[in-house]
């Protein structure tokens, strides 16, 4: 016992600066939790396994190979990880004659033309010659098999789609093409555009007909792929071209993903000011870590490929529904370079509903399955030893919702059922799993803390194993069978509902109430099992934090803007028209459709005003934008004021998109914003009560809607019994008190701001059959009463 939580204190002394060389102290520190892993894992195979009835057997080896699982994905992760990178970047001069050709393809299926939009203008304000650079929207909703579908509605939808955007493509000057059919999905897609850009290189089909439409005398040397709600920063070419300049051999460099919105757990929860978002381990922490492996791959979208390294593989690899991780693999394999440049300089979405982010989820699981697969990493042909272990982490790594459900059920299977699924004393468990269980959270929080607080994988992985698992299988089992489903973006939810998703978790919560009193009773008619009924309870009752977080998960909370705000402090000015006098303020919110500004006192503004905002980027330029005075209010004691967008014409707009979307430097410092580590109590802590927060909303959000269910369904049956009116019972409306504020605004503008103009009133008459009572339904401003009458 002493040894394993001796080296627990020795992790915990070893978090500390006390090495001058941090990569010395990276494997020192992982030495130490190899060891008590290692000891752990040979303490459960040999002394915890053994025969105690089929049932039981069966649940004690998916434990323990759940744990295994773990365990080797835990040493791999060691090992892809050990020593991240930070790539300083390569400046280039934009005047520069031997700068590349580079071409911008942004592909589209079922997006809003509005979205597209967006992303198309900020890539015509990006920082690159503009004789040196293409840009193109490629179309797969609007493809000649859609517009010409047997379903009317569906053909014509395409159309409109198909005309909507080569207009667009008109309007600002790119190039817009589609194909015959969406074979292949996004990866075909991409390929095909290659192919209609540079058809020396792809040779086109026969019959595509596209050989003379699209095809340019000199083709972008580097591909810069962007999804079409990924918009880019004016930088992104400057920080990634020099790269391509300096290696021959290198065919990626990718860049982050940043996203604008709260993805649903962060919403539904509300941790998207106080925490990381669950991409950024990925991007700030693994990214750069398997950079130094030569294995960073690409992600999809924010990255810039080289042409000519595609074409010696036919375009994108479509074998599979992760076509950007398979590409990266197979170029790998063939000896070419990558590398990863750890600065944000896209704004995307992420899913709006928990149902569209495990349908994201589940189809990059299944990808990494696939290629595990089909073209399993270990034995692929070429690849380097070190990038074998990468590449098959990275698949591995998506089997979690096996493990991640056993050890939810785990517990239950003895509370409940009383089948032995982990045969060890408690002083054992104090001296193996105890150690091995804080060595693995000190290692974490070491390695990943300042982009992941405390528990919030556990957290992830819960909320998706229970949907991970069918389509881990059936890729397992069938591999070619999964087919790419887009993920839906700028949804807008108008009320909070229940996420039809929402059984397992109520499932599981109610096995976990089950199992209380079947604890007590084990307790008192089982003294033998105290230190088993111990450990499962202790483990039950961290799995019920879990479940009540995923309860306020899938309690989906409602999102009406159409634009989404980025929360960012930065000096602007603000002029008064009819004045000329400028004012200096601070912004507190920012998106397109307008700005939330911190006033300093005595500035005379109020609502209905028109105002300039005066602002710069860290680029040097500057921005005139016309906005209109929508609320001012206090808080904390600082008068805040609500700005909307003018949009007068199409530069107007476009200013507005370069403002907002333009400086990578606001992308950097909102994430540095989120960048603090937090002890593992404290990271408990703050689960537990974003747990009970969001499982009471969820509680009473179903109350509510069971409310006004019962409400609907008894309308109509107090209708029927209530007796029938007469004069006796006939009462005049009580006259309705009118807020101080309403009645200012109805003396100043007419009408109360915020509801419509009053109308004149309407007086419709009723007659209920079989009765004699008749009312006059009267109508003025909004207010409505009932006054009955004699028939």
């Amino acid at each position: 016992m002493w040894l394993g939580w001796g080296m627990v204190l020795a992790l915990v002394l070893l978090q500390r600066d006390l090495f001058p060389n941090k990569a010395v102290q990276r494997i020192i520190f992982m030495l130490f939790c190899l060891f008590l892993t290692s000891r752990y894992w040979f303490f459960r195979t040999f002394d915890t396994l053994y025969y105690s009835g089929f049932w039981g057997f069966l649940a004690m080896t998916a434990l323990y190979l759940a744990e295994s699982y773990c365990i080797v994905l835990n040493v791999l992760g060691m090992f892809a990880n050990i020593f991240p990178i930070q790539r300083e970047l390569i400046p280039v001069d934009l005047n520069d004659p031997n700068l590349p050709l580079v071409d911008i393809f942004i592909p589209t299926y079922n997006e809003p033309e509005e979205i597209v939009a967006v992303t198309v203008t900020a890539c015509t304000h990006i920082d690159y010659p503009k004789e040196k650079l293409n840009i193109f929207i490629l179309d797969d909703g609007g493809t000649s098999e859609k517009r010409n579908d047997a379903d009317p509605k569906k053909a014509g939808k395409a159309r409109e789609r198909h005309e909507k955007l080569k207009s667009l493509a008109r309007s600002l000057g790119v190039n817009y093409m589609t194909r015959q059919s969406n074979v292949h999905a996004k990866a075909g897609n991409i390929t095909h555009a290659l192919a209609r850009t540079c058809p020396k290189e792809f040779p086109l089909p026969n019959n595509c007909g596209c050989r003379d439409k699209g095809s340019k005398e000199r083709c972008g040397d580097l591909i810069l792929m962007l999804d079409c709600d990924h918009v880019p920063t004016r930088d992104i070419l400057k920080n990634t071209v020099g790269f391509f300049m300096e290696d021959e051999d290198l065919f990626l460099v990718q860049t982050p993903h940043f996203f604008i919105n709260p993805d649903p757990v962060e919403k539904n929860l509300g941790t998207f000011l106080d925490s990381p978002g669950e991409n950024e381990m990925f991007y700030r922490a693994v990214q750069p870590a398997l950079d130094f492996w030569n294995s960073s791959f690409f992600c999809g979208s924010a990255g810039v490929l080289r042409r000519r390294h595609l074409a010696e593989i036919g375009g994108l690899a479509h074998d599979t529904v992760t076509e950007d991780a398979e590409t990266s693999l197979t170029l790998h394999a063939r000896g070419y370079k990558s590398a990863y440049v750890s600065k944000p300089m896209i704004c995307g979405l992420s899913p709006e509903t928990f149902t569209d982010f495990i349908l994201q989820r589940t189809r990059w699981a299944q990808g990494m399955v696939q290629i595990f697969r089909l073209k399993n990493p270990l034995f692929f042909k070429k690849l380097k030893f070190h990038q074998r272990l990468c590449y098959f982490n990275s698949c591995l790594f998506w089997f979690f919702g096996l493990a991640r459900i056993i050890f939810v059920l785990a517990p239950l299977a003895y509370l409940i059922f009383g089948l032995k699924v982990y045969n060890a004393s408690l002083l054992q468990i104090l001296a193996y799993t105890g150690p091995h269980i804080f060595g693995v959270y000190i290692l974490s929080n070491f390695m990943f803390g300042h982009v992941r607080h405390p528990f919030f994988s556990e957290l992830y992985e819960t909320a998706q194993g229970f949907f991970n698992i069918p389509a881990v299988l059936s890729a397992v089992f069938r591999p070619r069978s999964p087919k790419f489903k887009v993920t839906p973006k700028s949804r807008t939810l108008s009320d909070d509902f229940l996420s039809p998703l929402s059984t397992p978790f109520y499932l599981v919560l109610l096995l976990t109430t089950v199992g209380i009193p079947l604890t007590i009773l084990r307790w008192f008619h089982y003294p033998l099992e105290h230190d088993a009924i111990i450990m499962c309870s202790v483990w039950s009752a961290f799995n019920i934090v879990l479940i009540l977080l995923c309860l306020g998960i899938v309690w989906e909370r409602r999102q009406v803007r159409r634009q989404h705000r980025i929360y960012t402090e930065e000096d602007v000015t603000i002029r008064i028209p009819q004045t000329g006098d400028q004012y200096r303020c601070k912004t507190s919110d920012l998106s397109l459709d307008g700005v939330g500004l911190v006033l300093g006192p005595h500035i005379p503004i109020a609502r209905g005003d028109r105002i300039d905002l005066l602002a710069h980027d860290s680029y040097g330029n500057s921005y005139t934008i016309p906005a209109e005075v929508v609320q001012t209010y206090a808080r904390d004691e600082r008068m805040m004021c609500g700005c909307r967008f003018v949009v007068k014409d199409e530069e107007t707009r476009k200013g507005i998109i370069g403002y907002v979307y333009g400086d990578s430097s606001r992308w950097e410092r909102f994430w540095h914003r989120r960048r603090e580590r937090v002890s593992t109590w404290r990271g408990l802590g703050y689960l537990l009560f974003k747990g009970l927060d969001g499982s009471s909303r969820n509680i009473g959000g179903i109350f509510s809607l069971a409310v006004n269910a019962a409400k609907r369904y008894m309308v109509p049956f107090t209708r029927a019994v209530r007796p029938l009116a007469t004069p006796s019972m006939a009462r005049e409306p009580k006259p309705h008190s009118i807020p101080r504020r309403a009645v200012r605004d109805r003396q100043q503008y007419g009408f109360e701001i915020g509801r419509t103009p009053p109308v004149p009133p309407v007086s419709t008459h009723s007659v209920e059959t079989g009765t004699v009572r008749q009312y006059t339904n009267c109508t003025d401003g909004g207010t409505s009463w009932k006054r009955f009458s004699k028939a």
